[in-house]
């Protein structure tokens, strides 16, 4: 089952959402990761084995092994970003997501 973790760039009402339809999701926040440096984050979510969920780009050129980077390209609603989630939740196992960047959110079919 995937595991999330949102940085602070994040707004925490997203996790909130997404835990109350049962998705394991922390934020910096709950973690005590405000302010820490996009290293730091990185670290934090391999190690607890969550998938970051940003919109910072400065983690797209961390060298590191990860369980997956959600990267949104645009800030969206909070209901988008739920959504985005939870696809992305109910769809992939942590082994399809290890060392690969989801760049959300998808592109609408033409």
């Amino acid at each position: 089952m995937l595991k999330f973790y949102t940085d602070e760039n994040v707004h925490v009402s997203v996790a909130k959402a997404l835990k109350e339809r049962g998705v394991d999701i922390i934020t910096a926040r709950d973690a005590g990761m405000l302010h820490k440096n996009d290293e730091a984050q990185l670290a934090f979510a391999e190690k607890q084995k969550r998938v970051l969920v940003t919109h910072d780009q400065d983690f797209l050129s961390l060298k590191a092994n990860h369980y997956g980077i959600m990267f949104f390209t645009k800030q969206i609603s909070v209901g988008q970003y739920v959504e985005e989630i939870e696809l992305v939740h109910l769809d992939y196992s942590p082994e399809d997501l290890k060392n690969t960047v989801f760049f959300l959110p998808a592109p609408q079919p033409l």
